[in-house]
This record gives structure tokens, C-alpha cells and sequence, in this order.
């Protein structure tokens, strides 16, 4: 990943322009093919310096509903990810040149990624963050991790929230129904909406090694969600029957697909 100096001469990782803006149009399209990606509240990201983003973790589809809604701020936004999805050298090659920080969870080098994001944000990025750490198999909101918070005292740098409501209406958060879940959005579009927050700033004299301190700003980064998420959320999707899978099945076909979306809507 290409190094910039920052100010001080520590260099900083940011993403290729070429190849995040690359992925992020082709993370649009994506998208656009199950879904209509509906983002408020743009206007709350910083045009220019270091903000850390923090995101609910729904679904496998949130990263990309997430850079679907941010490549209309012109913005670059790097992301942690855990380091398994480096493995492949190829995909490891082009996560990195597009400014995906991996996190090697569980290990000596579990500070590494904290570190490098820390530089990033002194450096003027954009990161993004599911403190989460996982995708709760109920869909609640599950406690937060400490790392953005962390993150954001010690680079000196506003949090901002970031709610991501219908993701799982597109790929449920279990793996297993991938398949049936994408059949089904095939002819029932979900709608995703990506509501941006007010920025949040820290207490810039708390002690990033203060443990109290810092899961209290924890709490404080949760809560915020919790009020977007109150506000803009919507039920978990109901399952279809058989017929209705099988009808949507057909539908993966585009021209059976296009028809059917056609027929259902000159009904409605």
C-alpha cells in the first residue's frame, strides 16, 4: 500500500485512488443489483482531515453498501477487516491497494492494525470500523469494542456514526442463506439506507490508556448508534416459502428477472 508523509514525516497508509475508486463503483453496481442504496447525512463527514466511521455490523453485505453510499462523498475510506480475508495473495494485493487495513486478531499483532489506522487518521483518512466485531446472529446490537474509541483519542480526531439499516434484507447474517437470500432479492429489492450521524468529539485530555475512561466513550460511540438505529431501523426480513424462492430462482436469469420486476409493478 503506498506510504504519504505526514506532517511530522510519520508515514501514513492511505488507499490507491485508482484501485478504491475502482471498487467502489463496481461495489455500487453490485448493489444496484439487489438493492436500491439510500444514504442521509453526508453533509456530517468531514471534507477534508482524519475521522473515524463507526458502523453497526448486520450483514456480509454491509462493506458494500457502505462503499456504495461513501463514493458519492469523493472521499477515500479505508477499513479494518480481519486477516483471514488476506489469505489469497491476489485479493490480499488488491484489499490492500484499496486501503483495507487487516487485523490479525488474537495475536501479537493484533496492535499493529490499531496502530497503522492511528497513523492514517493523523494522516488525514477516513476509517471505518464494526466495533462489533462480528454480526449478531439476532440482529440487536451487540456491545462495542474499544478499538474506536482508542483509535480517535489518540490520533485527535472526531468518531462518526454510521447506521446501516436493510443489509441483512439483501444477505442474511447467516452464511447459509446467502444463496436463497440473494434468489430472493432477485425480484423484491430491498432497500438499504445509510444514515450518517453528527460527528462525535472525544474528551481530547482522556488518557487513551485509561481503561474507565475509554469504555466510557465506548458507551457513550454505542449509544449514538442506538439513537440512529431507534430512529431508522426496520423489522429483520421475513423468510418466503418454496413458491415464492422458486418464482424468485427464475428471476436470477436477468430478462426473467427484468419481466417479472415489470409485471409485479404495473400490479402494484
Amino acid at each position: 500500500m503506498p506510504a504519504l508523509r505526514a506532517p511530522f514525516g510519520t508515514p501514513h497508509l492511505k488507499p490507491s485512488r485508482l484501485v478504491h475508486g475502482f471498487l467502489s463503483r463496481l461495489l455500487g453496481r453490485i448493489a444496484a443489483l439487489f438493492s436500491d442504496v439510500d444514504a442521509t447525512g453526508l453533509h456530517h463527514l468531514p471534507r477534508r482531515g482524519g475521522a473515524v466511521l463507526v458502523c453497526n455490523h448486520r450483514s456480509l453485505f454491509d462493506a458494500v453498501a457502505l462503499g456504495a453510499a461513501l463514493d458519492r462523498t469523493g472521499r477515500d475510506v479505508m477499513v479494518l477487516a480481519k486477516a483471514e480475508l488476506f489469505r489469497a495473495r491476489l485479493v490480499g494485493a488488491v484489499l490492500r491497494r484499496a486501503g483495507v487495513i487487516p487485523v490479525h486478531r488474537g495475536t501479537e499483532r493484533a496492535a499493529d492494525a490499531l496502530d497503522a489506522a492511528v497513523e492514517s487518521l493523523r494522516g488525514g483518512e477516513l476509517v471505518a470500523i464494526f466495533p462489533e466485531g462480528t454480526i449478531p446472529k439476532d440482529g440487536e446490537l451487540m456491545p462495542f469494542k474499544t478499538g474506536a474509541a482508542r483509535m480517535a483519542l489518540r490520533a485527535g480526531v472526531p468518531v462518526v456514526p454510521v447506521a446501516l439499516v436493510g443489509t441483512d434484507h439483501v444477505i442474511a447474517s447467516n452464511t447459509q442463506r446467502i444463496k436463497r437470500t440473494l434468489w430472493r432479492r432477485s425480484a423484491d429489492r430491498a432497500d438499504i439506507d445509510v444514515v450518517v450521524g453528527a460527528p462525535i468529539h472525544l474528551d481530547p485530555a482522556t488518557d487513551p490508556a485509561d481503561t474507565e475512561a475509554v469504555d466510557a466513550a465506548t458507551e457513550r460511540l454505542r449509544g449514538a448508534m442506538l439513537a440512529l438505529l431507534a430512529e431508522h431501523d426496520r423489522p429483520r426480513p421475513v423468510p418466503h416459502g418454496k413458491r415464492d424462492l422458486a418464482i424468485a430462482a427464475l428471476a436470477t436469469t436477468p430478462v426473467l428477472g427484468w419481466l417479472l420486476r415489470r409485471r409485479r409493478r404495473a400490479r402494484a
